[in-house]
């Protein structure tokens, strides 16, 4: 039997295929000439608000260019050029104002006023910051709770296991398929300076590491197209010549993102944060770096022009710019939404706490560094007072600082002790105070003896540390700035003129982050713990004049500068 199809069956079915193939020409044709899917993705950035929402200086309760109602309107003004624009923040959200202390440590029930006014501008994500930590982990989950947004920390663990505490990171699936990625650090420094118990169950891993692990599960479990790190740490830098910023690839392990750039495959953008400074638009190994300094005073903007090409969005630009605060005018809304915090809150701020008589004011703070001042010894001798000790030391935190006027109020005491510290009384030996005030000596710029006295510029940039700088009572000391660092301790005894003993072992009250080795001083880490007052001393400081009615403002000499010329 023949089974060969006649002649004309295999004519028509190749004409069939012909046709077929024509038909599909065109189609391939206009898939080629179609342009390539394109599109801005705009990322906004805040770090290290510090519950700052009006825009206002509380200290002088008078106006100023920063918080996050000035943020809210240039938010505005960023959606209204491009509405699906995201919102980020990278940390120290929730402590710092008066008001944020005002509703931790004063009533406390409301939603946190941050969250509040966050969930309305309707940020994406946060990076948890160090200071998230301060109130205790009551305050911290509670305003957790209340934010419509996650709280993202990929290092930060649960203590002895691999679980991240909160979220380790966030896709965001934008409208056109683009699928952006945000990774959340935290400066894995936290324990230095954290109340122990504040973070008792958890532990901070190095923050490269965590990148490293999490970037790539981003990238292929997740398919995230491009990677963000909203990250609280900083961009160790200095400033050249013509004013640029310089990245400084050394780093002791506190401001990460040179590493983060360097070492992690994968990264687009690091919102930076920690460090207070502004910084625009800085590359590293072609990542994006930008910080909006603090409290609010610019916002980030991010803007990455993208290319969809076989399906894949490719990066063909971004850059970043700051926005200033100080450019615009608070958002109404925003006022409106706080108005009852405001109110509660200045009625706290001006409630009477007594009197000084004599003066306890700042009028200049190099002064106040230099001489035994009055308004130095009396936290110290606060501090002593209500733990025991008779040896102590603090510090004149912040050159915006400007002391206790004849009639203090609540607002004079939270703005002159900026932060919620509580005190240790530690065992220490001679050696370890000495070796704290030769820290503390590294303030002062080497002199020749006639020249004026300055600071070393480490404690000034990239970020401010006066804080650094302590000052003792209950011994004698003199600081000779002429002298090499490590050299400049040439008197040191006791109240009676005795020498200290480097060998003996001596009670010291300071405050919880000092005594835990912050800032440098690491004599002090891992010293037995006699004695903790678990009040902060602000509240410290306002129950002891309460109680006192008036006090006097005193000095004794205790201590002094020399090697430079000293008004």
């Amino acid at each position: 039997m023949n089974l060969k199809p006649p002649r004309w069956v295999a004519s028509i079915i190749l004409i069939f295929c012909f046709a077929l193939i024509l038909a599909a020409y065109p189609v391939a044709q206009a898939t080629q000439d179609t342009p390539p899917r394109r599109m801005l993705l705009t990322i906004m950035s805040t770090s290290d608000l510090h519950g700052y929402i009006m825009p206002l200086d509380y200290t002088k309760n008078a106006p100023k260019d920063h918080g996050l109602a000035k943020i809210a309107t240039l938010v505005k003004q960023v959606r209204q050029r491009n509405p699906h624009a995201l919102l980020l923040d990278s940390g120290d959200t929730i402590q710092g104002s008066p008001m944020a202390y005002y509703h931790a440590r004063v009533d406390n029930r409301p939603i946190d006023p941050m969250m509040l006014v966050m969930n309305h501008l309707r940020y994406d994500a946060m990076a948890i910051g160090n200071h998230e930590y301060n109130y205790g982990p009551q305050v911290f989950t509670k305003a957790r709770g209340e934010a419509d947004f996650p709280w993202l920390s990929a290092n930060t663990l649960l203590k002895g296991t691999d679980q991240v505490y909160t979220k380790p990171y966030k896709i965001i699936k934008m409208p056109n398929g683009l699928r952006v990625g945000v990774l959340g650090l935290t400066t894995q420094f936290v324990p230095r300076w954290e109340d122990p118990k504040n973070i008792q169950n958890l532990e901070f891993v190095d923050v490269v590491q965590a990148a490293k692990k999490w970037v790539p599960i981003m990238k292929k479990k997740e398919k995230a197209d491009v990677i963000f790190v909203s990250y609280h740490g900083g961009l160790e830098h200095k400033i050249g010549p013509n004013g640029e910023i310089i990245p400084l690839p050394e780093s002791d392990g506190e401001n990460q993102v040179y590493q983060l750039a360097t070492q992690v495959p994968g990264i687009d953008v690091i919102l930076a944060g920690h460090m207070h400074v502004p910084i625009a638009d800085v590359r590293v190994n072609s990542v994006l770096i930008t910080e909006p300094n603090k409290w609010g005073s610019h916002l980030s903007v991010v803007d990455m022009k993208l290319i969809q090409s076989h399906g894949k969005w490719i990066v063909q630009e971004k850059k970043a710019q700051l926005l200033e605060a100080s450019r615009v005018q608070p958002d109404p809304g925003v006022l409106k939404l706080i108005e009852s915090y405001e109110k509660q809150t200045q009625e706290f701020l001006d409630k009477p706490v007594g009197k000084i008589q004599g003066d306890m004011t700042v009028k200049d703070p190099m002064y106040t560094r230099t001489h035994d001042t009055a308004l130095i010894q009396f936290i110290n001798r606060v501090q002593m007072e209500a733990s025991g000790a008779t040896i102590s030391s603090t510090a004149l935190f912040s050159n915006d600082i400007r002391g206790l006027p004849s009639d203090v109020t609540v607002r004079d005491i939270l703005s002159t002790y900026i932060y919620p510290n509580t005190l240790k009384v530690i065992k220490v030996t001679g050696k370890d105070i000495k070796d704290a005030l030769e820290r503390s000596a590294t303030y002062f710029q080497q002199n020749n003896g006639s020249d004026p006295i300055a600071v070393n510029p480490i404690f000034e940039y990239p970020k401010p540390q006066h804080y650094n700088y302590d000052m003792w009572e209950g011994i004698r000391y003199t600081i000779d700035v002429s002298k090499p660092e490590g050299q400049r301790i040439t008197e040191l005894t006791d109240m009676n003129g005795q020498p200290l003993d480097m060998n003996k072992e001596y009670e010291i009250v300071l405050n919880n982050y000092r005594a835990g080795g912050g800032g440098g001083y690491n004599m002090f880490a891992g010293k037995p713990v006699v004695r903790e007052v678990n009040v902060e001393v602000s509240e410290l400081i306002t129950n002891y004049i309460r109680e006192h009615g008036t006090v006097q403002a005193e000095t004794d000499g205790n201590w002094k500068v020399v090697g430079a010329k000293i008004d």
